[in-house]
């Protein structure tokens, strides 16, 4: 399989919270360096649905407009020329206003959407008549490895971020795919129940060991960890 090299990025709480008001309602600056920092280096970044409808879904499209359009479950490939942005939605959850997002400080990111055969036909005419690039790894949910030879092949991304939420993130490592991770730590506790940086989804451990690479100080009291994926620690683990 032929993928990109991939790196986990997130900004979290002293608690390792990925989600909560210390994020933009307290902290401005090192939300914003966080935001750009995710793109340098790389061809696209992503996330799960969940995150993705919170954020950035226009809730104002009805699919019942495309209940009688034509459509085949083939790959939509539009290369773009801005950064990808890649959305994980299996089950079409997510309504983009345009094929072009632009997040942050007016980035103009390329919308791809990574989806499975069991998609409803009306959330696939919708992303053709957007011309929003779509493609299939999967019959019901999605296969990472099938997802990242595509985006590799048929979208030249070779380097690619994925920064959220808690459920794709442990999806990832759980799978090995995850080469490099980089956490900035925002000087806040948090306190609550929201998402830690990695949740599976039936609450079982994946227990896997990565090394330090670097520990550097942030302005604005922020620390950046850096670690990458230890092969040999994790194969003696069997």
């Amino acid at each position: 399989m032929n993928r990109p090299k991939i790196l986990l990025t997130m900004l979290t709480s002293i608690d390792g919270k990925i989600d909560g008001d210390f994020i933009h309602n307290h902290n401005d600056e090192l939300g914003d360096y966080f935001e750009l920092m995710k793109l340098e280096g790389n061809d696209a970044w992503g996330n799960g649905s969940n995150t993705h409808k919170k954020y950035f879904s226009d809730e104002s499209v009805d699919l019942a407009k495309y209940k009688d359009v034509p459509i085949d479950f083939e790959d939509n490939i539009q290369r773009g020329e801005n950064i990808y942005i890649v959305s994980f939605d299996s089950k079409g959850k997510v309504f983009w206003k345009e094929r072009t997002l632009l997040f942050p400080d007016e980035v103009k990111n390329d919308v791809l959407v990574v989806t499975t055969k069991s998609v409803s036909p009306k959330y696939i005419a919708y992303l053709k008549e957007k011309n929003i690039s779509y493609i299939f790894a999967g019959k019901d949910t999605i296969d990472l490895s099938t997802a990242l030879d595509k985006l590799y092949n048929l979208f030249d991304i070779k380097h690619f971020a994925i920064v959220g939420g808690a459920t794709i993130n442990a999806n990832f490592i759980k799978a090995d795919l995850v080469d490099e991770i980089k956490i900035v730590i925002a000087p806040f506790i948090d306190g609550s129940r929201e998402q830690t940086l990695a949740e599976t989804f039936d609450n079982s451990r994946i227990t896997k060991q990565y090394a330090l690479k670097e520990v550097r100080k942030l302005e604005n009291d922020g620390v950046m960890l850096t670690y990458y994926l230890n092969t040999t620690m994790n194969k003696e683990r069997g």
